[in-house]
């Protein structure tokens, strides 16, 4: 009986502390919690939600593409992906310079750095290497040139006038980005 009540106690600690672990996990996702701030200031009527999760989303991404784009030049196998990455960091740090002054001036939080999923996909994409490396950048930098296409496209509607702008006149340079990436891999 007391072997029961006993493993019963350690069984609900064990659970408690799988709870607290994953609740400070996802406290911890610098993403997560701007999007958090964010929720409280729109629920304040400080801010528009919906720009704000754009401007959150838009640093996140660029922080990943600054981060693909440098091991793109530490790991590329070819002149092209390395140039491409160089690319990348710079015209990623353009714009996350020019959300961060979007989000300061309409009181926005961001994240600190990027969310874990992209750090989870950052970090595969690090431990390859040779040709390995090369295909899963170009598909990596596909995959999120077609979102950013997507969010920037929704993102010229928006009622803030300064958001709308900045989307409007970055969206061609994403698209070339994407159109480079996508001749770099056909020409593989």
């Amino acid at each position: 009986m007391k072997y029961n009540h006993l493993k019963k106690i350690f069984l609900t600690a064990a659970i408690a502390i799988v709870n607290v672990c994953a609740g400070s996990a996802q406290q911890a996702d610098p993403v997560k919690k701007a999007v958090q701030a964010n929720e409280q200031k729109a629920q304040a009527g400080l801010l528009d939600e919906e720009v704000a999760g754009f401007l959150v989303k838009a640093a996140d991404a660029r922080m990943m593409g600054q981060k693909e784009g440098a091991l793109a030049i530490e790991k590329g196998t070819t002149l092209f992906i390395r140039q491409y990455g160089r690319q990348m960091v710079r015209d990623q740090g353009i714009l996350l310079a020019q959300i961060k002054k979007l989000a300061a001036a309409g009181k926005i939080s961001l994240p600190a750095s990027i969310s874990q999923d992209k750090e989870d996909g950052r970090k595969d994409l690090a431990e390859k290497t040779g040709k390995d490396f090369d295909n899963k950048f170009m598909k990596m930098m596909i995959i999120d040139h077609k979102r950013d296409i997507k969010d920037f496209k929704k993102a010229v509607d928006y009622k803030d006038s300064a958001v709308s702008a900045f989307a409007k006149k970055n969206l061609p340079l994403i698209q070339e980005h994407l159109d480079k990436i996508e001749e770099i891999k056909e020409s593989k």
